[in-house]
């Protein structure tokens, strides 16, 4: 009796060890929320610009160099469609202006998406409009 209740004590911590955490499985299909670093616009590359996006109230959020900005987005299958945004009205310098107008015609202009691996990727009917990494905290 006592050596079956130390195999079961024994059992018990060694299977507490383990304690592995189930990770989330992204299909081909979803995108997940979280924050994601744009590096490129049109082909371009950019820096220090980021979006959220929230899949449980299908809400996509950000700020620009200049503006801050939110809007909607819908799924359907590898389809996206986001918009319309709202989006504060400050003036900035022009080049600064030209990547927030690149950025915000770049969600209106989005068809697909691709997210595989961390990399979300957005297109048109003409080709890549945008190409972001989720940011992964650890």
């Amino acid at each position: 009796m006592k050596k079956s209740i130390f195999l079961l004590a024994l059992v018990i911590v060694f299977s507490s060890c383990n304690n592995t955490q189930k990770i989330a499985e992204i299909t081909p299909n979803e995108i997940p929320s979280g924050n994601y670093e744009i590096k490129s616009i049109q082909g371009e590359p950019v820096y220090k610009l980021s979006f959220d996006v929230d899949t449980s109230e299908n809400k996509i959020s950000g700020k620009t160099n200049c503006n801050s900005y939110s809007g909607t987005f819908s799924l359907t299958n590898n389809k996206i469609e986001i918009g319309p945004l709202s989006a504060t009205e400050m003036y900035c310098e022009e080049n600064v202006m030209k990547v927030e107008h690149s950025l915000f015609e770049a969600f209106s202009n989005a068809k697909t998406f691709v997210y595989d691996n961390n990399m979300f990727v957005l297109s048109s009917e003409t080709g890549i409009v945008l190409r972001a990494f989720r940011i992964v905290k650890k």
